[in-house]
């Protein structure tokens, strides 16, 4: 292999997947094709369990998955847990309770392969970007039975996205770790439940050097992996802060740009 890349960690939603959950044809082949160069490939999202095994099958992976910003790493074809991170209850509870003051922060709860909403109305043509089939309830703190969630997202129209970043993070403090996962997701995860962490993890599991890690992505949740990684690549439409930590940027999604990345620095 050109760089002598051993494991590529893809983001999916703004990198692969486009805002219709559709991925290009291009990106499929190569990924393809760099599979049977003999690259192993990861997913790293934000989706939980359920919505990144969908992709990981769309790619036709049969290996490990980072979800969850890293707070789950599992085994696609088994479904065994490998790693797994959890929020604190008493803080899930303080947290949600802010969509009663603050309706337009649409909050979504993750639990295990379940993700719970109380506005039905709202996620009714959304559950393809929050997870399929959300549970809907009245309390998002007693559906979770004393039991702590693996995260926290507040969905958001997308000019209001970065002011009620910085107002989580401030509320949060050191208690968790708050990113942009999406033009308009605020995600609250676990300390520790970063895709740079998981990539890490992942990559010591499998006995791999960092040199010989690859990510490609295009978010905030994205720079902990593009700081960790070997070779870092990030997308023509990331923000400009996120095309800074990176060695090489990619043409955008539209362009197929992860397609480009993995051309040049895999396939050669």
């Amino acid at each position: 292999m050109a760089h002598n890349i051993q494991l590529l960690a893809i983001d999916l939603d703004g990198t692969t997947v486009h805002p219709n959950n559709t991925i290009s044809e291009r990106v499929l082949a190569t990924v393809a094709a760099a599979r049977a160069s003999g690259l192993r490939i990861v997913i790293a999202t934000g989706r939980n369990s359920v919505g990144a095994s969908h992709y990981a099958s769309r790619f036709g992976l049969d290996g490990p998955v980072i979800a969850q910003q890293g707070g789950l790493i599992y085994d696609h074809p088994t479904n065994v847990v490998l790693h797994r991170l959890r929020l604190p209850h008493p803080l899930a509870c303080e947290l949600v309770a802010y969509e009663t003051a603050n309706p337009h922060w649409h909050t979504v709860i993750y639990q295990d392969e379940q993700v719970f909403v109380t506005n039905g109305d709202y996620f009714a043509h959304r559950d393809g970007l929050v997870g399929w089939n959300p549970v809907i309830v009245p309390d998002l703190c007693n559906v979770l039975d004393s039991r702590d969630p693996d995260k926290i997202l507040f969905m958001l129209d997308e000019h209001l996205t970065h002011g009620v970043l910085g107002e989580v993070t401030e509320i949060v403090g050191e208690r968790a770790l708050v990113v942009q996962s999406h033009a308009q997701f605020v995600e609250v995860n676990p300390l520790g439940a970063d895709k740079g962490s998981a990539l890490a993890w992942l990559a010591g599991r499998l006995g791999i050097a960092r040199e010989q890690v690859m990510a490609i992505g295009d978010q905030h949740n994205d720079s902990s992996m593009l700081s960790w990684a070997g070779i870092s690549v990030a997308m023509g439409n990331a923000r400009e802060d996120i095309k800074a930590l990176a060695d090489w940027v990619a043409p955008s999604i539209d362009e197929d740009g992860a397609a480009v990345a993995i051309e040049k620095f895999v396939l050669g």
